[in-house]
């Protein structure tokens, strides 16, 4: 699960009606509006919280660094580093096995939004600079990639 919002009934219940059980939790980034349900669903389902290396959270925790995988069976996760609309933002560039060895699509958070990007303004300078970098290594992945924006 990828930045889950805070009401947990709808995930809950698909675990519960298709019994399948929870194994990630992922915060593509941290900040005031960002409202994520993600502890909380760790807490329910006892997966594994996973946050960029420098995300400022409290412990238990798996922290992943820029290129980074989490294997998921048939399904591999590559971690990448997209920072701008905040500093620990990660977007997830995610590989089925079962069809092929290329990426299937990416999961960008708010690096990229419908029609726009993330705001910079958290760390204005900083940020801005960031932000170019980061849209410069998505627009790196394969043109048939599908892209998801949280």
């Amino acid at each position: 699960m990828v930045d889950p919002l805070p009401d947990l009934r709808p995930y809950l219940d698909t675990l519960r009606e298709t019994g399948l059980q929870l194994q990630y939790v992922i915060d593509t980034h941290t900040h005031a509006d960002h409202l994520s349900g993600a502890r909380a669903l760790v807490d329910a389902t006892g997966a594994t919280y996973v946050r960029f290396a420098t995300a400022p959270v409290r412990d238990p925790v798996l922290r992943v660094q820029d290129g980074d995988h989490v294997d998921m069976g048939n399904v591999d996760v590559a971690v990448w580093h997209t920072p701008g609309h905040t500093p620990d933002h990660i977007s997830l560039v995610v590989t089925d096995r079962r069809r092929g060895p290329e990426p299937w699509f990416v999961l960008t958070g708010h690096a990229l939004m419908i029609g726009d990007a993330g705001r910079p303004d958290l760390t204005p300078v900083e940020g801005a600079v960031e932000l170019y970098q980061s849209l410069t290594k998505l627009m790196t992945l394969p043109d048939y990639l599908e892209v998801y924006t949280s």
